[in-house]
């Protein structure tokens, strides 16, 4: 599954709506916010990006908040399990799933259609 990476900075208001967005869509990323994080802010140079926020889905970047762009390229969403609140990254387009939870061993199944 591709990792999901967010360049962000503190003043940035589309940055809090675009992390906002990948919360409630249950997509699991990591965030470098430019602002305080020198090596993120000269990754974005060396790439001629200037601009928050900036995806970075596997090996491509989303200048902005491409909503439908970003849902095209992520694969994954976290599922809950309901026993025991571990939370797991789940393939996406895969039609029903049987999963297990890595905690409790609790297995359920998961609807993995977008």
């Amino acid at each position: 599954m591709k990792n999901v990476i967010i360049f962000t900075s503190q003043t940035c208001p589309s940055c809090k709506i675009a992390k906002n967005f990948l919360f409630q869509n249950k997509i699991q990323f990591e965030q470098k916010d430019i602002s305080v994080d020198a090596k993120a802010r000269a990754e974005l140079n060396r790439r001629s990006i200037s601009g928050v926020p900036t995806f970075l889905i596997g090996t491509e970047y989303v200048t902005g908040f491409n909503p439908s762009k970003i849902l095209k390229l992520i694969d994954h969403r976290v599922v809950e399990c309901k026993k025991c609140s571990t939370k797991m990254r789940v393939p996406t387009n895969k039609g029903i799933l049987k999963i297990k939870c890595t905690h409790c061993v609790h297995e359920f199944n998961v609807d993995t259609q977008i």
